[in-house]
């Protein structure tokens, strides 16, 4: 079972990182958000420049490490654990959520920032890509705050695909709601028993 491929410290290290990793890349994400806004309204040309810079960095030395950490954190985490990668609906989107927003990020964003540097340094007065660039940031804070509910209520059951046993808290779960039922049902068989030998004796008992 997948349970045993880590100790509980190793799971709770790997949990830690993921969470602190993922984070990271969050708020460095609201960083970029508040950066674009700032270059998309602003009236300095100077303001302008530095904050499509300063995108650029956080995305070099926050962003791009933590999208990938999140992704590769996640993706141990779901293969030695019960949670598995594919038997719950809440991970797999988290997965496919992922990454959909390194790729966007990427393909989209990225190239979004080098022409917006590239044109403030030749002097244009605005970045023809400068409202995509902003709202698109903001999208994977959407993005983001939708992952962390995902983690947070876990919802959407199994999918199609489960195999083997639930995860220790979900069995935990179905013990107890059975438990009680399970544990009245030999009390009524010894009570049945019992009297079924009271009433054997009154009969075979002198008048």
């Amino acid at each position: 079972m997948a349970r045993g491929l880590v100790n509980k410290r190793t799971r709770q290290l790997l949990v830690f990182v993921h969470v602190a990793v993922s984070l990271g890349w969050m708020g460095a994400g609201a960083a970029n958000v508040v950066l674009a806004m700032t270059a998309g309204y602003t009236s300095s040309a100077e303001i302008r420049r530095v904050s499509y810079y300063m995108i650029d960095r956080v995305d070099v030395f926050v962003v791009i490490p933590g999208a990938f950490a999140a992704l590769a954190t996640g993706l141990v985490l779901s293969l030695v654990t019960p949670w598995g990668l594919a038997r719950y609906w809440w991970v797999l989107v988290k997965l496919v959520i992922t990454v959909a927003v390194i790729v966007y990020s990427t393909l989209g964003l990225g190239v979004w920032v080098a022409e917006s540097i590239e044109a403030t340094a030749t002097g244009a007065q605005q970045s023809d890509v400068a409202g995509p660039l902003a709202y698109g940031a903001g999208l994977n804070i959407v993005a983001f705050l939708f992952m962390t509910w995902a983690s947070v209520a876990k919802p959407w059951g199994t999918t199609p695909w489960t195999t083997g046993r639930p995860p220790r808290r979900a069995a935990r779960s179905a013990t107890s709601a059975v438990g009680p039922r399970a544990q009245r049902q030999p009390d009524c068989s010894a009570s049945s028993s019992a009297a079924h030998v009271e009433r054997r004796r009154a009969r075979s008992s002198p008048g």
